[in-house]
């Protein structure tokens, strides 16, 4: 049995991305304005497929609905959980996600909670984060009024730092940069502006704003998240979240690393190279190639100069 899947991921045209992703790790086609890569993903719209091992060309999809065992027998009926990289090179559209009983009421998919880590961000780039409305009906107003700038909340962002956004949190990017991004996995968005921007025929994105409206947290609530800095065996550690859905852990690697297993972890590698250890077996790994260390293995151990990010559902 398998201890440990390495995946080829889907990446995905977007009209605010670039070829950056492309460039910082080394493949993909340069010929599209990639804005998404799906780097661990069992989602009908954009599936993983297994590169190694006895599961080799089968997609996550399949893998985790038949071999439950490698997973911890998680209850989930899909794959909970979809970790991507993104670069936004124009402002992307503000937006809102619902939670799991809307979205599974009405969209048949999961909600969306998220984490982003912001990794390049060009110097003055802000964030959408919430709104000023205290009721649904103020905050409609707003919306029909096209009152942007007395409705949304925008801060500055910086490289290294990160958000929580859970389900009904009103976002949005106004810049550049690049980020990775661990996430239900779902792909249920509802914009609430989109800059008047038009689609590649010509058209206006559509927009949801009755959906959105039903969807968000009104007033904006900031989730309360702090991470937690430690030292494990010469190298940072940093715990960003510990939510419902998910744990989220950066590893520094920069001395040979242990870490535990207790369940399943999405690995992605977010830059650097070295070497991963389970069980007498060593595995290359990469920049940008995300990878799962199944349940089999209960320790691995990473050797190498490389930044990981970890995620583990709940």
């Amino acid at each position: 049995m398998e201890k440990v899947l390495f995946l080829d991921s889907p990446m995905k045209e977007k009209l605010y991305g670039s070829r950056r992703i492309q460039e910082k790790f080394g493949f993909g086609p340069m010929d599209k304005k990639i804005g998404e890569y799906w780097a661990i993903s069992a989602h009908d719209n954009g599936l993983s497929k297994i590169k190694n091992g006895k599961y080799k060309g089968e997609t996550l999809k399949d893998v985790y609905l038949n071999h439950r065992e490698l997973f911890a027998n998680d209850p989930h009926d899909k794959f909970p959980l979809l970790v991507k990289i993104n670069e936004i090179q124009e402002p992307c559209s503000v937006q809102v996600h619902p939670d799991d009983a809307y979205a599974r009421k009405h969209e048949n998919d999961y909600g969306k909670a998220e984490f982003c880590l912001w990794l390049d961000v060009e110097e003055g780039t802000k964030i959408i984060r919430g709104h000023s409305a205290k009721t649904k009906e103020e905050f409609r107003k707003a919306i029909e009024e096209k009152a942007w700038d007395t409705l949304f909340v925008r801060k500055p962002v910086h490289a290294n730092e990160f958000v929580y956004t859970p389900a009904g949190t009103i976002h949005g990017i106004e810049g550049k940069l690049m980020m990775a991004e661990v996430q239900q996995s779902s792909d249920v968005t509802y914009r609430i502006y989109d800059y008047d921007r038009k689609d590649a025929d010509g058209n206006m994105r559509k927009l949801h704003i009755d959906q959105a409206i039903e969807v968000t947290n009104i007033p904006h609530i900031e989730p309360d998240v702090h991470p937690a800095v430690t030292m494990l065996e010469g190298n940072e550690v940093i715990e960003y979240v510990n939510e419902k859905y998910f744990n989220v852990t950066q590893y520094k690697i920069q001395n040979e690393i242990h870490i535990n297993n207790p369940s399943y972890s999405l690995c992605l590698p977010l830059s650097g190279n070295g070497i991963l250890h389970i069980d007498g077996k060593d595995y290359d790994i990469q920049a940008g190639i995300g990878f799962i260390v199944t349940s089999l293995a209960k320790r691995y151990s990473i050797q190498g100069n490389i930044d990981l990010l970890v995620s583990v559902p709940k």
